[in-house]
């Protein structure tokens, strides 16, 4: 895998590309997934990182954001216009403080950690390392999500806060370009189990009580710093904090659970108590009773379980090129198209569920996260193969054959989407076909 680092400063891609190279050594070949060896692009310019992200459509971007020479706002702006370059993980570099603020009230982006310059070579391996190990929930929407019903994984976390926003994005970027959450949902998710983590390594692991905390902050220092003096104690230092998800299409479960001796957490969860944002303590544990679906804890209070309603119907924001096509209001239980039928237009879902039926039996489900119906027959200019069905209500962008070539004549790149998108879908079946095959 190729990984753009978008920087003018030779310095910089020189630490990155020997974490990268590094975690090139370390990693084992991946068959079921093909890994390919991961190599560092330097991308030194604004126009040629646009390119870049435009015809290759990398996976994982690393992008300064405190850069004489290029503007990485101006660049993330023009990635999240178009929903189709929305896809790749985020890796955001900040000089200081407060551009690191700033990416932090960003929404609708796919940013899953921001690392200060001067922690490169101790942060960046750690990093990739982690995203190499949970590719799976990265990189899902590029696979799509006919092939998957449910998710889940286990992360085991050991006693350093500063990693936490990279396992709680992981997570919240998934559901947002999955389609499940919005952005602001997005935010929520992200803040909560980031706070949640920390609290189970602050107070859980490290036994920091909140008076120490807010001793400690009052007088300049860090929680961070706190951390790693307690770790110094061989009992504390060996332990973890285990974080699993089950994420399905209505909801998802998180169990955050650390090896410590349990507190009093009846108070916390009354929802009726006033949350002070700027706390030190305390606010993390009612921003999820407000915010989450539910939160249960164990009689030990060592073992947190939270639980996220979704909005399987989060609509995709249409592509540009197709913004002049017609829209079609779907009601439910209307045919979309016919098995047999010319496929004179292929359908970008903009919104609802559908089912593709063959004969009389239900073969697969399509939602927003799929992008699109219709596209193999539409390509091959061949009868439908299957009948399409709504189950909701919905929206779909109905494209022509004429404003579709149209469209990737001006945004050439349109088509190489579209080619990753139908590769990807044929490996899985294969692969599919391939484990059948095995098992008779």
């Amino acid at each position: 895998m190729k990984i753009p680092i978008v920087t003018s400063d030779p310095q910089i891609f020189t630490q990155i590309a020997h974490s990268v190279a590094e975690l090139r050594r370390t990693v084992t070949v991946d068959r079921a997934l093909g890994r390919k060896n991961y190599q560092a692009i330097h991308i030194p310019n604004p126009q040629a990182a646009i390119e870049y992200i435009i015809y290759e459509m990398p996976q994982l971007i690393v992008l300064s954001f405190s850069d004489d020479q290029l503007d990485g706002f101006d660049i993330l702006e023009r990635i999240v216009a178009d929903p189709w370059l929305n896809n790749a993980g985020i890796i955001a570099l900040a000089g200081d403080s407060s551009v690191a603020e700033r990416i932090g009230e960003l929404q609708n982006t796919n940013i899953v950690f921001t690392m200060s310059l001067r922690d490169i070579p101790r942060q960046m391996i750690k990093v990739l390392d982690v995203i190499h190990h949970n590719e799976q929930i990265l990189f899902q929407r590029a696979i799509q999500r006919d092939f998957i019903s449910r998710i889940s994984g286990e992360y085991v976390l050991d006693l350093d806060l500063l990693i936490i926003p990279l396992y709680a994005n992981l997570i919240a970027n998934y559901l947002y370009n999955i389609g499940f959450v919005d952005g602001e949902k997005k935010y929520h998710v992200s803040l909560i189990l980031t706070e949640m983590l920390a609290n189970a390594i602050e107070h859980g692991n490290c036994g920091v009580t909140y008076e120490e905390k807010s001793r400690a902050l009052e007088n300049g220092g860090s929680m961070q710093a706190i951390i790693e003096q307690r770790a110094k104690d061989p009992h504390i230092g060996k332990r973890k904090v285990y974080f699993s998800y089950e994420i399905e299409e209505e909801h998802s479960r998180y169990v955050i659970r650390d090896e410590g001796q349990g507190f009093a957490w009846q108070k916390y969860v009354d929802p009726d108590r006033e949350i002070d944002h700027m706390a030190p303590h305390g606010r993390g544990i009612l921003m999820t009773v407000l915010q989450a679906h539910a939160l249960t804890y164990n009689d030990k209070g060592n073992e947190a379980t939270i639980a996220f309603r979704h909005n399987v119907n989060t609509s995709n924001t249409v592509p540009g090129a197709f913004r002049d096509s017609e829209i079609v209001n779907i009601a439910p239980e209307q045919i979309v198209f016919t098995e047999g039928e010319e496929s004179d237009f292929v359908y970008y879902v903009a919104d609802g569920e559908y089912r593709v039926v063959v004969g009389e039996k239900i073969v697969a489900k399509v939602t927003p996260a799929d992008i699109l119906i219709g596209e193999m027959s539409f390509l091959l200019q061949d009868t439908r193969s299957a009948t399409v069905i709504a189950d909701t209500p919905g929206k779909l962008i109905r494209i022509s054959r004429e404003n579709f070539v149209n469209g990737i004549k001006r945004h050439p790149y349109y088509g190489l989407f579209l080619a990753k998108l139908l590769a990807q879908r044929l490996d899985r079946a294969s692969r599919r076909f391939e484990q059948l095959s095995l098992k008779e």
